[in-house]
């Protein structure tokens, strides 16, 4: 490898990680609104058949 396929694959990994850790911490952001919600619905639904 030349020096500059070396510094252009080190970018590629950098730019890789960088989209893969937004796209993750997006995904993780919204299931967890969503995941707040389901747990609640969970605990009403639980609740009102015992009471």
């Amino acid at each position: 490898m030349r020096n500059g396929e070396k510094g252009q694959t080190a970018v590629e990994y950098l730019l890789t990680t960088l989209i893969l850790v937004t796209v993750f911490s997006t995904m993780f952001g919204f299931m967890q609104g969503q995941l707040k919600n389901l747990f609640t619905q969970a605990a009403i639904a639980i609740l009102r058949s015992y009471y």
